[in-house]
């Protein structure tokens, strides 16, 4: 489902919801990083049901992509909309000729849910930014990342560091 919404509120009011971070915060990553064609969301009725943002960055000169601000709304959980966001931004990140997909899920249960697309594994992340936007947990010793691998010629290491 294409979003026919103003995109940009409505991502706003559902990160919001759904992760309760600072106004200040969610508008520091729409300034800086939100791009329509990098967002993928199911709308119905005007309202966003469910979206993720996939963000390009570079691993040692390959081109990866980050899956961030996986959310949906709490009326509409448990109707595989984060799932099918997720398949659909592994073929984009696929058709754009990615390397490799990252995903940091915040706890075992997100960990479990990602494995059955194809994530694995425990990589130590960091991000650096030239506005130096946390991409993470805001604590170092949790973001613990999971990844695809799409081009099997790119060896990842225990720690990654993804740049900008």
């Amino acid at each position: 489902m294409n979003c026919n919404i103003n995109k940009k509120e409505e991502c706003r009011r559902l990160w919001k919801e759904v992760f309760g971070d600072s106004d200040e915060f969610i508008a520091s990553f729409i300034n800086l990083f939100y791009n329509e064609e990098n967002m993928l969301c199911i709308e119905q009725d005007g309202k966003m049901l469910s979206m993720l943002h996939i963000i390009p960055f570079e691993l040692n000169g390959s081109k990866v992509a980050y899956i961030y601000a996986v959310a949906t709304d709490a009326d509409a959980r448990g109707k595989g909309y984060a799932g099918k966001l997720i398949r659909q931004a592994i073929e984009k990140a696929q058709s754009k000729g990615y390397k490799a997909i990252f995903t940091l899920p915040a706890d075992d249960m997100l960990r479990e849910f990602y494995s059955k697309f194809g994530f694995k594994g425990r990589y130590a992340i960091k991000f650096e930014t030239k506005e130096c936007f946390d991409f993470g947990t805001g604590e170092e010793e949790k973001d613990i990342a999971m990844a695809i691998l799409l081009d099997k010629r790119l060896i990842l290491a225990e720690n990654i560091i993804l740049k900008e």
